[in-house]
């Protein structure tokens, strides 16, 4: 299929069903009549099968299924920042027609009104009257409509932020929300330390017992992290790395908490689900950082550090100094 042919083709179906050719519903569109994802062909294909209208909720709807069902993490943010967007776009036009309503409804009683002042009797003054009340119930109405639109559209907004800000396969917070948290120590110069950890021989846990059971060892690792190092938030940073963010300026501090959380981990006596058998304890290397003049020096020098710690032979944590080498804690 051509590209000019497919582009006319997408603007045609977007105009048959009423929906603006903005990138994102040309997106959809072009992904659609493409054939590209099982998930848009089939979701779009109910609609189109019934005789119903795609509208731009189900449009939002359908490419958000879209990104959760895509295997690659930068094409569910990408979704994710669009359905965000969209919801922004939807709720700023729900606004603007809501005023625009109580305009209407604000001349079209005035209006009425102005017949009684001129002295309107009986019929005349009677349906006067009930055009008032009747513009009012109808002001109501819609009222309440746009009420529990916006109500809906806040819920799928908070939601969307949340999914954004979250990492799917742990539930805890993903690299996104960790950035922005570690911003927003900065911009109220806050003095604060990081931990990268690094999950050890993670490779070998897939290897060994296959990616179903390295996937529950993250989540399990996930929640040891925030049980043993709570308050401070953890952040699965990506792959088996996740970040800690503490709001004290005493790295060394966190080094100790950071340790006697490793040592709570591989203490545990953990078993396979699936027969019964014992696994070897899951351990973690990682690097203190106190923070320096950027987010970007404090991140280098925190993961400087878990590099050393896994030269040395893993199952370590190292504090990374001002200056000068990195040391042992």
């Amino acid at each position: 299929m051509k590209q000019d042919t497919i582009g006319s083709k997408v603007l045609a179906f977007l105009a048959g069903n009423l929906l603006d050719p903005t990138p994102f519903n040309y997106r959809f569109g072009y992904l659609y009549l493409n054939r590209t994802s099982k998930v848009i062909v089939e979701e779009t294909d109910t609609y189109i099968d019934s005789g119903m209208r795609m509208t731009q909720e189900a449009v939002a709807e359908i490419m958000q299924k879209f990104a959760q069902a895509s295997e690659d993490p930068a094409e569910r943010i990408a979704a994710r920042d669009e359905a965000l967007d969209l919801f922004l776009d939807a709720a700023g036009e729900l606004a603007r027609e809501t005023q625009r309503q109580a305009g209407d409804v604000g001349r079209d009683i005035a209006e009425e009104s102005q017949v009684i002042r001129e002295g309107a009797e009986g019929e005349d003054l009677t349906s006067a009257i009930g055009r008032i009340v009747d513009r009012a119930a109808q002001a109501e109405r819609e009222l309440a409509n746009s009420s529990n639109r916006i109500d809906r559209l806040q819920r799928d907004l908070e939601e969307a932020r949340n999914k954004a800000l979250v990492d799917e396969l742990t539930g805890i917070a993903n690299r996104r929300a960790a950035r922005t948290t570690i911003q927003d120590l900065e911009t109220r110069k806050v003095r604060y330390c990081i931990a990268i950890i690094d999950v050890d021989h993670f490779k070998s846990i897939n290897d060994t017992y296959g990616h179903t059971v390295g996937d529950r060892a993250l989540k399990l690792v996930a929640t040891a992290l925030e049980e043993s190092l709570a308050p401070w938030p953890v952040a699965r940073w990506g792959g088996e790395e996740f970040l800690v963010i503490a709001e004290i300026p005493d790295p060394a501090r966190m080094v100790e908490k950071v340790q006697a959380a490793k040592d709570d981990l591989a203490f545990r006596k953990l078993r396979l689900r699936e027969t019964d058998e014992p696994m070897n304890p899951i351990t973690f290397s990682a690097g203190v950082a106190g923070c320096s003049s950027t987010s970007e020096q404090t991140l280098r020098r925190a993961d400087n550090a878990l590099y050393k710690a896994k030269q040395s032979g893993r199952n370590t944590v190292l504090i990374a100094p001002e200056t000068g080498r990195v040391g042992d804690a």
